[in-house]
């Protein structure tokens, strides 16, 4: 199972984890909600989105984290989502759209400020969310939950594909194995880039930036990490995302990790945590 490095192990009692079964006009979804601790309602709660490259992946990957968020004195909740290749996009972000419009519906429940509502991606994840953030009002008719905002205050994108366009066009087509992003893209998108250009774009974050100084819509603080030797997503993408997104206005910072791959950190664990909860604390307290 792969361990994200910002989890860290702990002995400190945590409050009990709940599995509850929302969303899904067919087939239900299933989300993992642990309550704050070490904190005094109303709470600001984290959203937390696996990754394993559209294909593979659960709500159980990140347990770890959904801790550390706990003790932050956040409600976490870890998401399922629909994966490909038996469900293709936009099953999957339509999915982590209904899961924000699920938890803002339980505020009350979870004594939750429902204007406080965070996320932390990885990945695949990551791209969901980063989607979801330049998308106000977008995928928003299945699942239930109608006329509930799917609006989050801010997200932290660990290693986000960001152009779809861009990641097919320069991924090297001899390379096959399941981390190839023309494996990935075909399987979650169902086509090669030539015979559907326009769903590449339809499902590319980078496509629904506005011109620079247009941003019509307030939209999330993001977060973006991501490893200088990555070999699977570019560094480049995070940083022309970056560049569009503050030419249009939005609030976005990029850290990028000298020794990072697409998995960890490298030498900056302890830095990236820092700057994660430096974040968080200005976005969501």
């Amino acid at each position: 199972m792969f361990i994200h490095p910002v989890q860290a192990a702990t002995t400190t009692a945590t409050p009990v984890l709940q599995t509850v079964t929302a969303c899904g006009d067919d087939v239900p979804l299933k989300f993992d909600v642990l309550p704050a601790a070490n904190a005094s309602p109303p709470y600001a709660a984290m959203i937390v989105v696996h990754g394993g490259s559209w294909l593979g992946g659960s709500r159980t990957d990140l347990h770890g984290l959904l801790q550390q968020l706990s003790r932050m004195g956040f409600v976490a909740m870890s998401v399922d989502y629909r994966l490909a290749p038996a469900a293709r996009f936009p099953a999957q972000i339509e999915d982590v759209k209904c899961a924000v419009r699920w938890l803002r519906s339980h505020a009350v429940e979870y004594q939750i400020d429902p204007e406080k509502i965070g996320a932390f991606g990885v990945s695949a994840g990551a791209h969901l969310l980063a989607l979801a953030a330049v998308t106000p009002g977008k995928w928003e008719n299945t699942g239930g939950y109608a006329g509930i905002s799917s609006q989050l205050r801010c997200a932290v994108l660990h290693a986000p594909p960001l152009d779809f366009v861009d990641w097919w066009k320069t991924a090297d087509p001899a390379i096959r194995s399941s981390m190839s992003p023309r494996v990935m893209l075909k399987s979650l998108l169902g086509e090669d880039f030539s015979a559907s250009a326009k769903i590449y774009q339809d499902a590319s974050p980078v496509s629904y930036i506005p011109a620079s100084g247009k941003l019509k819509n307030k939209l999330p603080s993001l977060l973006l990490l991501q490893g200088e030797l990555d070999a699977t997503v570019p560094v480049q993408q995070a940083r022309d995302f970056t560049k569009k997104m503050k030419a249009a206005g939005a609030a976005v910072e990029l850290m990028t990790i000298a020794d990072a791959d697409h998995f960890a950190f490298g030498s900056q664990g302890r830095q990236v945590s820092a700057k994660i909860q430096e974040f968080l604390g200005a976005c969501l307290k």
